[in-house]
């Protein structure tokens, strides 16, 4: 049985001086692949192989299509259209819906790795923000991988490796400096036999549905292997945390449009009272003066809600490095 060479690493905020630290410590023969997603903008320059390269020992490269599956190389999947997906013994770059508002998708890797290579893979969730790599994670160890998980008070950003402490049965929880000394331990070591393998298809409707924050359509809530997720038809995918982060761009960008609307009707409705002022029609005039106050009020109610919302997103990093 083929020991534990399929490696998989998700990070997002704070991930490249984590990446730079693993790889730095793990040997030039290992005998294992390594992919990894990190969640950055789809414009990213694409510097990142040139970046990790200058610590690692292993080359690092971005993966292409339908390339074999060599032990000995990192691959970095490419900012941009497609997901970096494995099958076996082949790198897949499938275009397709983003999955917690990226693409590539820390889940869309974990997932396909747990389906081609069972209890061959590693999983590592880095530092990162939400709870993307959770999903992903749990479906690895339902196949019998293995998951190593950032201690979140050494990562950047902490949600992501709380998020799969929370969700997951963890192998290790290890700082930065500490994972790639375990990667080359359990390299060496040979799976359990004997895991039952459960169908990544296995959903369980739940629940009302909700509006797609891309598209639109409905979202079903189904349940994977105990954790929730949403998907629409499209293929959109969404776990928890990420669809009410979605939401509340949504509710911040209806209320900031509510605004405008509120603005201009006061300025409009001000500017009608000061032509019936002109005109002598009195009673005309304050009507339209008190719908400019009501409209301007209401602006102002928004205005307020918005502000106090922005403080308390500014306070939450720092409630979560206090622990408070």
């Amino acid at each position: 049985m083929a020991g534990r060479d399929i490696i998989v690493m998700g990070a997002s905020a704070g991930g490249i001086s984590a990446l730079q630290t693993i790889l730095s410590g793990l040997p030039w023969d290992l005998r294992a692949s390594i992919f990894i997603v990190l969640h950055s903008t789809e414009d990213s320059p694409g510097f990142l192989p040139e970046i990790l390269n200058r610590k690692s020992k292993l080359p690092v490269l971005y993966s292409v299509h339908d390339a074999p599956v060599l032990p000995g190389r990192v691959y970095i999947a490419r900012p941009g259209v497609s997901h970096m997906v494995l099958e076996r013994g082949r790198v897949r770059l499938v275009p397709g819906p983003r999955e917690n508002r990226h693409r590539p998708s820390v889940d869309a890797l974990f997932r396909s790795a747990a389906v081609a290579y069972g209890s061959r893979v590693v999983g590592v969730v880095l530092t990162g923000n939400l709870d993307d790599g959770s999903l992903g994670l749990a479906e690895i160890k339902q196949r019998g991988g293995m998951a190593i998980v950032q201690d979140p008070s050494d990562a950047q950003a902490p949600s992501m490796p709380m998020s799969a402490l929370e969700n997951v049965d963890v192998d290790f929880t290890l700082a930065a400096p500490e994972i790639g000394a375990k990667l080359v331990e359990v390299v060496s070591e040979t799976p359990q036999p004997g895991v039952i393998e459960i169908p990544s298809q296995a959903f369980e409707a739940t629940g009302q549905p909700y509006s797609c924050p891309e598209c639109d359509g409905v979202l079903e809530e189904v349940e994977e292997g105990g954790m929730v997720r949403f998907r629409c038809r499209v293929g959109h995918v969404y776990s928890p945390e990420s669809l009410h982060a979605d939401m509340n761009v949504s509710v911040e960008r209806a209320l900031w449009t509510a605004i405008r609307v509120l603005e201009e009707h006061a300025d409009f409705s001000a500017r009608l009272a000061a032509r019936f002022v002109r005109k002598e029609r009195q009673s005309l005039a304050d009507r339209f003066r008190e719908k400019s106050e009501v409209s301007m009020a209401d602006a102002s109610v928004l205005r307020n809600l918005l502000e106090r919302s922005a403080e308390e997103v500014l306070e939450e990093p720092e409630q979560e490095k206090t622990g408070t």
